[in-house]
């Protein structure tokens, strides 16, 4: 179906001018900056493609990607790569431009845990989240990695790093939620973390911390000495 053939509430256009930008799902957004779809397919349903072919990673695995990778894909081609990658890079230097007396610095623990209270405290579903720190543990950008635990995350160590280095980062600290209320961090959970130290060593980005979520209260791996690895 055409946007055109919406009914007017489901358009994104209208939805934007009544409701707001924020009101709107990822899929509408990029559909509005998509404008026109193909024979076949909608703007919106070539979004969804989007972010359907970036997995987990949404909006954040778009940011990633290049002109190339994006202009094969179905119903997107060359000029309208160059416009995503024109909006993403757009945002990428707003959260860059904040002033530094807005940009939260991380550091203390505290801080850290208090933070990520906030967001993940009352999730129903388990979630991993990072925030990219430049030399002062100013933030840069806090990103969802992913959603369903630690299980997906082993699989997202190169995108991470890879995330880092283009936001030319010097540390990060990742963060998860239990769902069930208990922080305490699981073997699991420390094995992972260990793992993405020692990936943060090689290119020279430090893991400064991970924080385990539970219902009102968190865990600091780096407090209990959880984060050392052997030499």
């Amino acid at each position: 179906m055409k946007i055109c053939e919406l009914q007017p509430s489901e358009r994104p256009y209208e939805r934007l001018e009544k409701y707001g930008a924020s009101a709107l799902s990822d899929e509408e957004l990029l559909a509005i900056v998509l404008k026109t779809g193909t024979k076949g397919k909608s703007s919106k349903e070539i979004a969804a493609g989007l972010l359907s072919e970036k997995g987990t990673n949404g909006l954040c695995g778009l940011l990633r990607s290049s002109i190339q990778e994006l202009s094969v894909l179905e119903g997107v081609g060359r000029v309208k790569a160059i416009t995503l990658i024109a909006c993403m890079e757009i945002g990428r230097r707003c959260v860059m431009s904040f002033s530094e007396q807005d940009r939260i610095q991380f550091l203390s623990e505290e801080i850290a845990r208090k933070y990520f209270e906030e967001k993940l405290a009352f999730l129903e579903t388990e979630e991993v989240h990072a925030v990219f720190l430049d030399t002062q543990k100013r933030l840069i950008s806090h990103e969802i990695i992913c959603k369903g635990g630690l299980n997906c995350v082993n699989l997202s160590f190169r995108e991470v790093f890879r995330h880092a280095v283009k936001l030319n980062c010097a540390g990060l600290i990742l963060a998860h939620n239990h769902p069930g209320g208990d922080p305490t961090p699981s073997p699991e959970d420390i094995e992972v973390t260990k793992n993405f130290v020692k990936n943060g060593q090689m290119i020279g980005v430090d893991v400064i911390d991970h924080i385990v979520v539970g219902r009102g209260v968190s865990v600091s791996m780096l407090s209990k000495k959880l984060l050392e690895v052997e030499k």
